[in-house]
């Protein structure tokens, strides 16, 4: 998904003012673009807002003020468009807020910029979580046609739920994978959902990441 360019604060959109206005500061971008309502071209025409979790929030205003950029969110490059061609890609429910995210595509949001009612969530995922091979003992869960498993738990209150990340399957068509309506969301521990998004919502859950286009466009 790509930006959309209709808007006065120009530096969110245009690639060389977005560079030279953050200088490498992603997580700030991001914030940014979240505060702004800013809204992303998905699936040829199709507007969805760009809406961070209050927990993946206070994660990037943190990474923000840090003096180390260990924790700054990485836009791949245009040589990359695909996740799986990034480096060590795996089919798993992974994320680590900086390479890969927890994201949802949520539709029916009668709140959402872009006149479509659609919106693209991205959350906090566990940063102790790790592949199956490393774990000792225990069984972990993942989705089906998984390389490997992942570790991680539900640490987000808005974010993937035990069971999003226990059977997630982004690898596979959205035609036969579980999309979730306000009720189960609400069941799985979102609580909150009703009240950010509204009742009639629904969404998937999906793993993003942040690369550029060969006109140097950041895409979700």
């Amino acid at each position: 998904a790509s930006t959309n360019e209709n808007t006065s604060k120009s530096y969110l959109y245009v690639p060389s003012e977005r560079d030279e206005r953050y200088q490498g500061n992603i997580a700030q971008y991001l914030l940014d673009l979240d505060d702004d309502g800013a809204t992303f071209n998905f699936c040829g025409g199709m507007m969805f807002q760009l809406v961070l979790s209050e927990k993946l929030k206070s994660h990037l205003e943190t990474t923000v003020t840090s003096k180390s950029n260990d924790d700054q969110p990485i836009i791949h490059p245009a040589s990359q468009p695909l996740m799986c061609r990034t480096p060590n890609y795996q089919k798993s429910a992974s994320a680590d807020n900086i390479s890969i995210f927890h994201g949802r595509e949520l539709r029916k949001i009668q709140s959402a910029n872009g006149g479509m009612g659609f919106v693209l969530q991205l959350s906090y995922a566990d940063p102790s979580g790790v592949f199956a091979e490393e774990v000792d003992g225990g069984v972990v869960n993942a989705g089906k046609g998984a390389d490997t498993a992942w570790s991680g738990n539900a640490v987000d209150p808005q974010g993937w739920s035990e069971e999003e990340i226990a059977t997630y399957d982004g690898w596979r068509s959205d035609s036969v994978r579980q999309w979730r309506n306000r009720e189960r969301y609400e069941l799985e521990g979102f609580d909150t959902f009703s009240e950010q998004f509204g009742r009639d919502g629904f969404g998937l859950n999906h793993r993003c990441f942040l690369h550029l286009d060969d006109q140097s466009r950041m895409w979700l």
